[in-house]
């Protein structure tokens, strides 16, 4: 079993606060799908520092990494949540 679960970084945009992801090129994106994948504590670093700048520009709020699943390369949520949160819906 592996030590490490692969991550994203998360946030609210801060003017709508939608559910966003860190994309490449520090854009962020809506869909967990398209968000880059850290696999491994130095390129989560590299994320969690992209995404204290754009807290820091007051872009987007409650900035975090959770941890994700990957299937067909692709991110997928796999807590409640998560799961909860990446539909962009109400939970009723």
């Amino acid at each position: 079993m592996p030590s490490w679960k692969p991550c994203v970084v998360t946030a609210n945009m801060l003017k709508t606060g939608d559910v966003v992801y860190l994309g490449p090129q520090e854009v962020w994106v809506r869909n967990i799908e398209d968000a880059v994948v850290a696999h491994n504590s130095d390129e989560l670093a590299e994320l969690e520092a992209a995404g204290q700048r754009a807290s820091d520009a007051q872009l987007v709020i409650s900035v975090y990494a959770m941890d994700v699943d990957v299937v067909e390369g692709k991110a997928r949520p796999y807590t409640v949540r998560e799961i909860i949160r990446a539909a962009h819906g109400p939970s009723i």
